[in-house]
């Protein structure tokens, strides 16, 4: 009688070193990592991936023996069959739809003879595999001084962090100042409150770096770094520093966005479409955004999709995707779907503002303000454009630019007193006066 075993789920993880008890009816053998102990949790695995390997042994099989691969996805109470694999010299490829806990069950006929029936709501997993393939979408909010911080030197730190698959306490805080030059813890351990007020030490001067770490179950560890800030300017004046070029922003261009900023559904690009498949559309995206308001945003990844599958032009989802790429790291896919945006509307401001986004994390500057020349044409007023225009142009060490894009930023828009406040602050750090550069340094392109 044959014997096959599921020696257990490789990617991004350790081997199995220690094998359990065997014994259905085909003698159908489990193995476990060593380094789990109790119950259930003996079996379970992380696998930091969408597909997984999963090894098995066949003892005593012909060579026209089937393997057959069933998983489950709610711990046992319904199974699904995967299918049968022929070549025992390579191990089953699973991908899984989507996050969670997965239980597999191997069944080998050979010449008809099944080594176990198909499992039931009573059958037990032979291996249960956690998987977590999307790291935490992090970014900082805001880092501002309390009123009167000369005497009280408190900090508020305020940031935003999602993923399905937090623990209670995922996120740490640390800071590097400029004068050891060593990262220092501020907590560790934090529950996910998205807030904390921190009484900076009195030994600590000169300028600090702050670090925000986010740890989800799958082992993924996402970090953001705030500064460096100069905190004499903090004793000055007891007011926040506006906001600088090295801190992280989303796509949609407001760090206090808690979920991807809504683009509106321009009813032209669905003319063609039945009223069906319109309003079908139209619900796919909606489940979408449900999902991505509970953090889910690998399962609102795939409502987006099957929206687009419809309509390839539905303007909501295609941007909607883009950010969600944009936070996973996935610049390239990102500028592809907010370029397809333009497609439909060359003007869309978000989108435009997506793709400059994705261009300064590759560090890719000429073509940031490339698109950033875009934004201003379209919107004279738009302030925050000009102020990343002088961000990126002193980037490309041309800082006489750089100046006259601030310059701009101060009288685009009255209202913007945020971003007005950033400019007087570079204009006052990196003025003529500072750096000796009183005219522009552009040449003739």
């Amino acid at each position: 009688m044959p014997v096959s075993s599921l020696r257990g789920a490789q990617r991004h993880c350790n081997r199995l070193t220690r094998c359990l008890n065997t014994s259905l009816l085909a003698g159908v053998m489990i193995c476990a990592a060593a380094s789990q102990t109790r119950g259930e949790q003996s079996l379970v695995q992380t696998v930091r991936a969408r597909q997984v390997e999963l090894e098995y042994r066949l003892t005593d099989a012909s060579p026209d023996a089937e393997v057959e691969l069933w998983y489950t996805r709610d711990r046992g109470a319904g199974w699904q069959r995967w299918g049968v694999q022929k070549d025992h010299d390579r191990p089953i490829v699973f991908e899984a739809s989507a996050e969670g806990l997965y239980g597999f069950t191997l069944i080998v006929n050979d010449k008809g003879v099944p080594s176990s029936p198909p499992p039931t709501a009573q059958t037990e997993p032979q291996r249960r595999v956690f998987i977590d393939f999307t790291p935490p979408l992090v970014q900082w909010d805001s880092v501002e001084p309390v009123e009167a911080f000369a005497s009280r030197r408190i900090v508020q730190l305020r940031w935003t962090a999602h993923d399905a698959n937090l623990s209670s306490r995922p996120v740490s805080l640390w800071y590097l100042c400029s004068i050891d030059q060593s990262w220092r813890p501020i907590e560790e351990e934090l529950p996910n409150s998205g807030q904390y007020d921190w009484t900076l030490p009195a030994q600590v001067a000169g300028q600090i770096t702050l670090k925000l770490a986010v740890r989800d179950l799958g082992g993924h560890v996402v970090e953001r770094l705030y500064g460096p800030v100069p905190i004499d300017r903090w004793m000055a004046k007891g007011i926040p520093l506006p906001e600088t070029s090295t801190r992280p922003a989303g796509p949609a261009g407001s760090s206090a966005t808690t979920r991807p900023a809504q683009a509106t559904t321009r009813p032209a690009d669905l003319k063609f479409l039945t009223k069906e498949n319109r309003q079908r559309v139209e619900q796919l995206w909606s489940r979408g955004n449900w999902h991505a308001g509970r953090n889910e945003y690998a399962v609102a990844a795939e409502r987006f999709q099957e929206a687009l599958e419809i309509d390839p032009t539905h303007v909501p989802s295609l941007y909607d995707l883009g950010v969600i790429h944009y936070y996973q790291k996935e610049y390239p896919r990102a500028i592809e779907k907010f370029r397809a945006v333009l497609d439909q509307d060359a003007r869309h401001p978000l989108a435009l503002r997506g793709i400059h986004e994705s261009y300064i994390a590759q560090r890719q500057y000429a073509k940031s303000y490339e698109v950033l020349q875009q934004l201003v044409k379209y919107n004279e007023k738009d302030a925050r454009a000009w102020l990343d225009l002088g961000d990126v142009l002193f980037k490309m060490e041309r800082p006489g630019d750089a100046r006259e894009m601030w310059s701009k930023a101060l009288q685009a828009d009255p209202a913007a007193a945020g971003i007005i406040d950033g400019a007087k602050w570079r204009l006052s750090r990196y003025g003529a006066g500072a750096s000796g550069q009183a005219k522009s340094d552009r040449s003739p392109r």
